[in-house]
This record gives C-alpha cells, structure tokens and sequence, in this order.
C-alpha cells in the first residue's frame, strides 16, 4: 500500500514539474540574473543647502558661499542632471521634489556631504507650560472641585500654531472611518486600538513615549502619553518622573518627510539622509515617511529612516488606492509602470507598522538594508504590517536584508500576484507574527525563497498561503513556534480567473532545526524531500518518519545536534557528531548564503555551502 503510494506521489511530481514548465515558459527569468541599472550621472550644477552657515537663505543661488536654507527650496529648483548637497543640521521640513530626472545619467541628487549628519524631522519643537494634572471631577461633594489626580502626571494645552498645513495629526486616527471604504479587509479594526489612536508621536529628550487609549492607564506607564477627547490637551507620564519643564519635547506635525508634488517622477536619488519624526497614517498606500508617489528608478540608499508612527518608505507604480477620491489620484494612470526602484543599505528601525511597503514593484532591488525594532503598533490584524511588505512584485530581487525584532508582522512579505521574484540571502530572527517569517501569499507563477537564516520565529516559518510554484532551498530555518514550513490554501480568493490554491511548490535542500511543527501541506501535488532536519533536544516536536509515511522527505534524514545562534555579534555554531549529507545541485540556486558558487553535481543542505562536522560562521 505504502509503495503504490509512493508511485502515485512520483506520478504527481512529474505533472507538477511539467505544469511549472508550462508556466515558466509564459515568461523566462534567469533567477542569477536581475534587471540592474546605476546612477551614472556626472552633474552639471550644484544646489548647496547649509542652514548653519551665516549667509544661508532661500533667496540666495545656492552656491557654497550663499547657500539655501531648507532643502525644499533647493528641490523647487534642481532639475535633471542636477544634485543637492546638504551639509549639517536639523531641518524640519517637508521636501517635495518638483522634477524629475531623465536617465541613468541624466538623474537628480539629494544627498549629504562628505561626512556631514544631516536629519530631516517631521516634528516641531514643543515649548509649553507644563503644569501637575489638575482635572474637574463631579465625583467629589463639591460639584467642579479642581483635585489633583497624581503627582506623576502633568497636562499642557497644544497651540494650533505648531501645525502646518491644516495638518493635525493629533485629531486625526491611525485609520479613519472613510479610510476603510479602501480597506475592506481590515474592517474588524474598526473601533479597536491601535486603530483608534492618534497619529501624532511626543518625544522627551528624543525618546518616544507611547500612547495610551485611557486616561485611567497614564499613572501605570512611566513614559506615555494620552490626548483629551477634544484633541487639545496633552497628558504625560514623563520617563524617570522626571519634571517635564527641564525636558526637551518635539512633537510630530507632518503626514510626510519627503515625497513629490506629481504622482510618477522618476530618475531621483536620496542619500545619506537621517529621517526621523513622522505622524504618518496607517493606510495601505499614499503614507509612507519617504513616499516615492508612485514613481520610478528611485535610489534610496544609506539613509537612517526612524521613529515613524506607521510605514518608513513606500515604493510601488500605484500611488492610491483605486477607490481614494483625493484630486490628484481622480485620473487612472495611463503611463507605463517602469519599476526600477532600489532601496539599498538604509538603516530603518522603530517604525510602528512596517519598514517598506508597496503596491506593484517591478524590476525592484531591495539589497543590504537593516530593518529592526518594527511592528511596535502591534496592529498585524489590518494585514499591512512587517519589515517589507510588497504587494505584486514582479522580478524583484529581495537580497541580504538583516531583518530582526519584528512585533506583528513578517519579516519578508511578497503580497498578492508575485511573479519570478525571489528572496534570497536574508538574515532573519526574532520575528513574533500570526504569519510566517518569509510569507509568499496568493500567487500563482514561479517565486524563489532560498539561502535565507531564519531563526527564532513565533509563527511559521517559511509560509505559503494560496501560494503556487514556490522554491523553497537551501534555507536554514530554526526555532519556530508554528510549521516550519507551511503550503496551504486559507481562503476562497480568485485570481488572474481561478480559485487560488496551494499546488506544486517544492521544498528541498533545506537545514531545518527544532521547528514548533513538521511541514504542513494541503495538496499532494507539493514536494518535499532532500532537507536535513535536525533536533537539538530529545524528545522533538518533529517526526520524520511519520511524515516519511505520508509519502515526503523520502530521502530527508535527521540528526541530532548542537545548534545556536547569537545575535549580539551574528554567531552560529552547529556540532555535529556526523559529516553533512549531500545533495543534487540546483540549476535555480547556484550560490550560498555568502555569494559562493555551489561547485559541482552535488553540495549541501542549508544556505552554506562548506560544512565541516564543528561549524562555526559569522553572519556578516
């Protein structure tokens, strides 16, 4: 019976092979070979913005001897093969590029100087009279006796002065209730917290406090903050009971930090900028920090993006949602969705929802950047939350990401409709979501997840939900709480004319360590063998033959190990009193976690590929 059983599973690996080929031949990709471009422009003018500088002013040309004040002047001005130098300071402002670049070598520049720390924050000074929280109770025996409610707490009127731009963040929610006539999946949020908090972030001495929704909380929480139900008084539980009037306090005021006065401009650079402060909403499009509105061949890179209340960078050809009535999305776009966006090498950390979110990248580059301390909103329910979450990315290349300490949310989150993209090379750990660490959902082409470390995951591992055609390789996947890797249909969706399904994704070649379940699958068509699963404790969670029975992993052996990994300084070890297997090569995975080519007919499991029986390897 069990032989038959496993002649029938060969008979659907066959077909599952010949149905990805069907597929594939739709549209070729060379998964080593990703579209590439850099910016190769050699500028003719240069904008100088220098706010410290004695003759700094907007009136002036911009030279280094009468340079610009505030970098929006300078990108009312710079045009096509133009760049902005911008030398030391705070500047709180909001930048709008008004032009676009035109090529490769015909781009516009916002960087900083040679060793200068420029910081652009949305958050304006806070210079107000605290007082100890006085508050009008009708419960005492004089009706309006003023009481002193607590010694910890302090109020202050806010002065619709700081606010520009009719923008208030503190009257505004993270979702309002129009805003979820766009986002229908995310209606059970409505009237829950974080949902129905304010957007507005308060800082003391530069550390964020966190908001509360009940007044009743604020004595319980040294650090927090609550906004009266009339959006003008603000209460505070300073941080060390520290008397407010000696602090320094900064207050959000803007919905952006940078992002361009037309929906699809394109051919602009961004580098070597701190950005930080933003009262930004939970919306799925049109939010981020730094928004590229919808636009193309954008390089973001070396930047530090923090302290934003929802998403840092928004990239992606759509702008809006479809349904959003604002003017400037009421014409459907007609031009062609060129992608070429790179987001490279940033440092983006503390931002309440996700680190980078989009909607459509294509021939998108994602390399390098180190995404942690995210999620804090904790608000994964309204499904648009994680270290970087894209929506239809096509032949995107998601590559050596550090991503760890992620609340809410996933760590790599390919969203809805991907086609030949891959996430490779990732270091990962310390991810707490209802998800998985790597979640490739509702796609139906050919996606790549492989070489990654994954480690420490409340959640599945790897996750496949109404996911085709998926290669999962050589990953190393440790620590989880859920499958580790996991290949189900979990709704009744459509897509591209069909039901979505779970169907013909292969699982292969992978090191798999002490996961919270065995693989879960809900189709036989997918495949499942060659992994080296190993258990550091006896007894495991994980049982091998009994999955062997099923007809998977038929080749798969385990073994059992020391296993640990240090983030403090990305050091793993793995003892093993037993050389490593070896397995076939594949043609779509020819590297290892480092870049090394896999040499041969044979390597091994897992994204390394030179083990020795005591294995020690620095992820750097």
């Amino acid at each position: 019976m069990n032989l038959i059983f496993i002649r029938y599973r060969f008979l659907i690996v066959c077909l599952m092979v010949l149905a990805s080929n069907i597929i594939s031949a739709q549209e070729q990709i060379d998964w080593n070979n990703y579209h590439e471009w850099k910016n190769t422009t050699k500028y003719s003018k240069t904008y100088v913005v220098n706010q410290r500088h004695t003759n700094a002013s907007d009136n002036n040309p911009g030279t280094e001897e009468l340079p610009l004040l505030t970098i929006n002047e300078a990108a009312q001005r710079v045009k096509a093969g133009e760049r902005v130098l911008i030398y030391a300071g705070v500047y709180r402002e909001f930048i709008q590029p008004n032009n676009s670049g035109e090529a490769e070598d015909r781009m516009i520049s916002f960087e900083a100087a040679s060793g200068e720390r420029v910081i652009v924050k949305g958050s304006r000074i806070l210079n107000v009279g605290w007082e100890r929280n006085m508050v009008l109770t009708d419960e005492e025996p004089e009706v309006g006796k003023v009481v002193q409610w607590s010694k910890k707490l302090w109020s202050a009127e806010l002065p619709n002065s700081l606010f520009e731009n009719d923008y208030f963040p503190f009257k505004l929610k993270n979702i309002e209730d129009h805003e979820y006539e766009m986002m229908p999946w995310a209606v059970n949020c409505i009237g829950k917290s974080p949902w129905t908090l304010r957007r507005g972030l308060l800082f003391q001495n530069g550390r964020r406090l966190q908001q509360l929704e009940s007044y009743g909380d604020l004595t319980r929480l040294p650090g927090s903050f609550w906004i009266s139900n009339d959006n003008k008084t603000l209460y505070v539980h300073p941080y060390d009971r520290q008397n407010p009037n000696s602090a320094s306090w900064e207050i959000t005021t803007q919905s952006h930090l940078l992002k361009p006065k037309t929906i699809g401009i394109g051919y602009i650079q961004v580098r070597g900028i701190s950005f930080k402060h933003c009262g930004n909403s939970f919306l799925r499009t049109s939010t981020g920090a730094i928004c590229i509105n919808g636009g193309h061949h954008w390089i973001i890179e070396d930047c530090k993006i923090s302290s934003i209340n929802s998403s840092g960078i928004e990239m992606g050809y759509y702008a809006y949602e479809f349904e959003d009535k604002r003017p400037e999305n009421i014409q459907p776009r007609e031009d062609e969705d060129l992608g070429g966006v790179i987001i490279r090498n940033n440092e983006i950390f503390d931002c309440g929802t996700a680190g980078i979110r989009s909607y459509t990248v294509t021939n998108g580059l994602l390399e390098g950047n180190h995404i942690y301390n995210c999620g804090w909103q904790d608000a994964e329910n309204y499904w648009e939350c994680g270290g970087i979450k894209l929506l239809r990315a096509k032949r995107t290349l998601v590559c050596n990401n550090y991503i760890h300490h992620i609340q809410g949310g996933n760590a790599i989150w390919l969203d809805w409709d991907n086609r030949y993209s891959r996430a490779t090379g990732n270091l990962i750990h310390d991810i707490q979501t209802i998800q998985g660490g790597i979640f490739v959902e509702a796609s139906q082409y050919p996606n790549l997840v492989d070489n990654n470390f994954i480690w420490n995951v409340d959640g599945n591992g790897i996750y496949l939900n109404d996911s085709d055609e998926t290669l999962v390789a050589h990953n190393l996947v440790a620590k989880t709480t859920g499958p580790i890797v996991r290949a189900v249909v979990a709704t009744s969706r459509t897509l591209n004319g069909r039901k979505l399904s779970a169907e013909r994704n292969r699982i292969v070649n992978n090191i798999f360590i002490d996961g919270g379940q065995s693989i879960m699958f809900s189709s036989e068509s997918n495949y499942s063998d060659f992994n080296l699963y190993i258990s550091t404790n006896q007894p495991e969670n994980i049982c091998l033959k009994t999955w062997q029975k099923m007809g998977y992993d038929i080749n798969s052996i385990k073994k059992y190990a020391a296993a640990e990994f240090v983030p403090q300084n990305k050091f793993f070890y793995l003892l093993m009193n037993d050389v490593f297997p070896r397995v076939a090569s594949l043609q779509e995975v020819t590297t290892d976690f480092y870049g090394n080519i896999r040499k041969g007919k044979e390597t091994v499991p897992g994204p390394f590929a030179k083990y020795e029986q005591f294995q020690k390897i620095l992820l750097n």
